[in-house]
């Protein structure tokens, strides 16, 4: 599923003057990874798994099913320049036009994903050189037991 947000990200956007709003685009495993990532090239957006998390079945007869909604994060990046913080507004919107409503695709044949929708996002971190706002997406689908 990661991948293929990835993929979707990568072509970058462009704003009002033609030029990209972020760079590239990589997955990221843990949040504190973020620190140690050599961040030269801004803007740069990451994208995360934060959680999972399943809900009982309750049909009561056949074989197990059961719906797993999975959070995704997409952090942007930016340096800041002077000591001022620059906007996020524009990537943050352009990251939400792409993946609002986005069907992720699965990395085996059993998982549908439904269209992501949006949860809410927040500031991650300010430091010296960088601002890191937190945007995040929910999916929902429907895992089954081995047979």
């Amino acid at each position: 599923m990661i991948a293929s947000i990835i993929s979707r990200l990568s072509d970058a956007s462009l704003d009002v003057t033609g030029s990209p709003l972020w760079l590239s685009v990589e997955g990221l495993l843990d949040l504190s990874e973020l620190d140690d990532k050599s961040n030269k090239r801004f803007p740069k957006l990451y994208v995360i798994e934060l959680t999972e998390q399943a809900k009982p079945d309750v049909r009561g007869s056949g074989p197990a099913l059961q719906s797993v909604q999975a959070e995704i994060g997409v952090i942007c990046l930016m340096s800041k320049r002077n000591g001022a913080c620059p906007s996020l507004t524009p990537m943050r919107q352009a990251v939400r036009s792409r993946l609002f409503g986005f069907v992720p695709q699965s990395d085996s044949d059993s998982d549908d994903y439904e269209p992501l929708w949006l949860n809410g996002g927040g500031l991650l971190k300010i430091n010296a050189g960088h601002v890191a706002w937190l945007d995040k997406f929910m999916t929902e689908y429907t895992a089954q037991a081995a047979q």
